[in-house]
């Protein structure tokens, strides 16, 4: 994402921050820009505010990856397919499951089909 629009996210986020939509593009951005710890903190907030945004637990988990919390990329991505699944957003269920797939399998100590 370029910079001029991770700004122009960043000053709208800070106009509202109850606002869902601009904290998943901020959040969004600041993953691709190499900032996944505050991406964790913009998709934290958004969940506080709507805790059925499936697309932002799927960005949460990735954000916690990116900063080697395997553990609780895997409790996030458990909630946010359970969240999914409630609410029939199937894109982000089957992206998050795949993600924890391969997690789980990538696991210490784990056996082929040790998944879910």
């Amino acid at each position: 994402m370029e910079q001029d629009r991770l700004d122009r996210l960043e000053k709208l986020w800070k106009l509202d921050p109850s606002d869902p939509v601009v904290g998943l593009g901020l959040g969004s951005g600041l993953l691709e820009a190499g900032q996944p710890a505050r991406a964790r903190d913009v998709l934290e907030a958004v969940l506080r505010q709507k805790p059925g945004y499936a697309a932002a637990w799927e960005l949460l988990g990735n954000a916690l990856e990116n900063l080697g919390e395997r553990d609780e990329a895997i409790r996030i991505y458990q909630k946010g397919i359970e969240v999914s699944r409630s609410g029939g957003f199937l894109a982000p269920e089957k992206q998050m499951t795949r993600r924890l797939k391969r997690l789980l399998r990538d696991q210490p100590g784990s056996r082929k089909g040790d998944f879910l």
